[in-house]
């Protein structure tokens, strides 16, 4: 995706400073001049969030970025701290502005277009369609998400501040998200989510749900013919015809009715008249049996009460009588007065003669038996006249309601007082009327279950299309991983990159193996029996790191530019040289950068760089390329900072201009 910056214009508080861009560009000096900020800065215009410096913070109003996307002029507005861009953008000779989110979705913005986010927006400028990868790789389920511009940028900007802590968030661990992110962006890169791998998979997503919303209208219609009795089409069937043959009837009734128009009849007032006294009999009995039922179900209640504290009181008699057998009177226990001296055979409480056997002609387990099974009988009577009860009630509304319908159409009929034959057929025409609408009404649920039938048959077919479908895409799927041609050639390429650059304890004799789960890369030699793997995670040195993720994004940028895969032709690398020193490893230094200035004389020459580092390295001889350079130093009049006007005041002074930090933190 060709993408080319042209000019950074920065609004501060006291002037508008314009970084224009070429080619190749590298900006270089002390530090505390600025040179991050400018990529920070960029990148703050293409949506990504930003840590200002304090100088920033003090000085910094708004950003302004111009760039052209496969030709197209874009420029960008971003304010400080503001979470929307204003874009414009030239479309068929007109000029068109709009504000969009910088990150966050939150609408369409752009009329007629699926526009949301200022990475739509990009996309739509440059003809290409927003990339879709599959979601939830390890399942069946077949949704699709997009990846952003911001996804692409990950490898096309590599920041000062993770340059030699972070792979590209392949190596993350614990955040699986990002990683996931990172992830599905490689595998866009080399083709593993081609365009027909994409197409099957964007219409096994449709399939998927033109069968879902199938199998939810049938589940919903399933539900409400069942809720409403006639969930079986022979039931519809049956029921149609049997209101159809009391149709037929009635209308014979009318019809001979109308033949009877001088032979009298019976009116139909006294028929609406007898069917009232019949209904107001069956209230009356049907009231009287309630009143009965409930007059009985409260004497059924009250015994099985009275049946209950009988036994409360067997039990405490019971009792009683237990511990009163074995108390030794010496008083009355009524008088308190002492008892007489009596015979050992004569109670001494009562005089009596004591009974030698007790009584046994009822135990006590037998009585709680008798009175546990007069209760259940008690309570299986109460709970059927309860049942009784509410079926009488629901019998006596359904009857005072017809009775009150029959009392207001004879209302209407006196209203309307007609002879006996025309009686006779309205009436008849009426219940006619009603059934006909009853069988009507069937016929349209008749076809319910018929729709249901087509909706199953619907859900199955398609259910079929999806698991060709899904076999289809599983084998593209198949295809396009077990093609390692381009994962081979970034192995080779970076290889390549990292012999080029002369990196430490690496030559051209070693392999590069790349995971295709993971795209983490691991070096090793192919001559030793035994030998210890180079990879970014036990790399011990951060210079070696620096130095070694550079060389990954310039191979992975080699291979899009030699397959024409979508990555914007960007790249930015922030202080390749972080942690070596430019006297100590000066081949280090200069092997790396005249890779640099060879690649973008040669197979980069269609991506634009942004260097920044501490030190320059010039051009040599034989390279055919030219390097836009600023030398950037705080304080400095002939390479100023970016904000020329900031002064950082002296130790225990202060500057006349602001207070600002140190060096190390503009």
């Amino acid at each position: 995706m060709k993408i080319c910056l042209k000019f950074l214009e920065l609004h501060f508080r006291k002037s508008v400073e314009t970084i224009a861009f070429e080619r190749v560009n590298f900006f270089w000096g002390k530090i505390g001049a600025g040179k991050s900020s400018i990529a920070r800065l960029v990148d703050y215009c293409l949506g990504a969030d930003i840590n200002l410096t304090p100088a920033l913070q003090l000085e910094f109003v708004q950003a302004v970025l111009s760039l052209e996307i496969e030709g197209r002029r874009l420029t960008i507005y971003r304010e400080l701290e503001s979470s929307n861009v204003v874009a414009a953008w030239s479309d068929r000779d007109h000029v068109l502005e709009v504000i969009i989110p910088a990150r966050k979705a939150d609408g369409v913005v752009v009329p007629g277009s699926s526009i949301e986010v200022l990475s739509d927006l990009i996309f739509h400028l440059a003809e290409f369609p927003a990339p879709k990868v599959r979601k939830g790789r390890r399942t069946a389920d077949p949704s699709m998400v997009r990846l952003s511009l911001r996804d692409l940028i990950r490898f096309c900007y590599i920041d000062q501040d993770e340059i030699d802590s972070d792979f590209f968030r392949l190596d993350l661990e614990g955040d699986w998200a990002r990683r996931a992110k990172s992830v599905d962006t490689m595998r866009f890169i080399l083709g593993y989510h081609q365009d027909q791998v994409a197409a099957l998979e964007a219409e096994l997503q449709a399939l998927h749900e033109q069968k879902m919303a199938a199998r939810a209208a049938a589940d919903a219609l399933t539900k409400v013919l069942e809720e409403s009795g006639f969930s079986n089409p022979i039931e519809i069937d049956a029921r149609i015809e049997t209101l159809s043959a009391q149709r037929d009837r009635v209308r014979e009734a009318a019809t001979a009715a109308r033949q009877k128009r001088g032979n009298g009849g019976e009116h139909a007032v006294d028929t609406l008249r007898q069917k009232g006294r019949a209904l107001s009999m069956d209230l009356q009995g049907l009231e009287d049996m309630l009143h009965a039922v409930r007059h009985r179900g409260e004497d059924t209640e009250r015994h099985l009460n009275e049946l209950k504290m009988l036994s409360v009181r067997f039990s405490r008699t019971k009792s009683a009588r237990t511990l009163l057998a074995a108390v030794d009177f010496a008083e009355c226990p009524r008088c308190t007065q002492g008892l007489p001296t009596r015979a050992t055979d004569l109670c001494p409480v009562c005089g009596q003669q004591e009974y030698q056997q007790p009584h046994d002609h009822m135990s006590n387990e037998v009585v709680e038996a008798d009175l546990k099974s007069r209760a259940g009988e008690l309570q299986e009577t109460f709970h059927g006249l309860r049942q009784q009860e509410q079926r009488i009630v629901r019998q006596l509304e359904r009857a005072r309601m017809e009775k009150a319908l029959i009392d207001q159409n004879l209302d209407q009929r006196l209203r309307d007082y007609d002879s006996a034959f025309m009686s006779q057929a309205l009436e008849f025409e009426r219940q006619a009327t009603a059934l006909e609408q009853q069988v009507s009404s069937l016929i349209s649920y008749r076809k319910l279950p018929e729709r249901l039938a087509e909706l199953l048959s619907t859900a199955d077919s398609l259910h079929g299309q999806e698991s060709e479908l899904r076999a289809t895409l599983l084998r593209e799927r198949d295809k396009a991983f077990k093609d390692r041609t381009n994962l081979e050639d970034l192995e080779k390429l970076f290889l390549d990159c990292l012999v080029r650059s002369a990196f430490p304890g690496i030559n051209d004799t070693f392999k590069v193996s790349i995971d295709p789960k993971s795209f983490v890369p691991e070096v090793f030699p192919t001559d030793a029996a035994d030998f210890a793997v180079t990879s970014f995670a036990n790399m011990g040195s951060g210079g070696m790191k620096t130095i070694f993720k550079a060389c990954y994004a310039l191979a992975l940028h080699r291979l899009a530019a030699k397959t024409g895969a979508a990555l914007p032709s960007i790249l930015t690398m922030d202080s390749a040289m972080k942690n070596v020193s430019e006297r100590e490893n000066r081949e280090l230094f200069q092997a790396f950068y005249s890779m640099v200035y060879e690649l973008a004389a040669g197979e980069l020459e269609g991506t634009q760089f942004i260097l920044i580092d501490k030190e320059m390295f010039p051009v040599p001889e034989g390279i055919e390329v030219t390097v836009c350079s600023r030398h950037m130093a705080p304080g400095s009049r002939e390479n100023p900072p970016l904000v020329p006007y900031y002064n950082v005041p002296e130790a225990g002074q202060q500057s006349s201009e602001s207070t600002g930090p140190d060096d190390d933190e503009l």
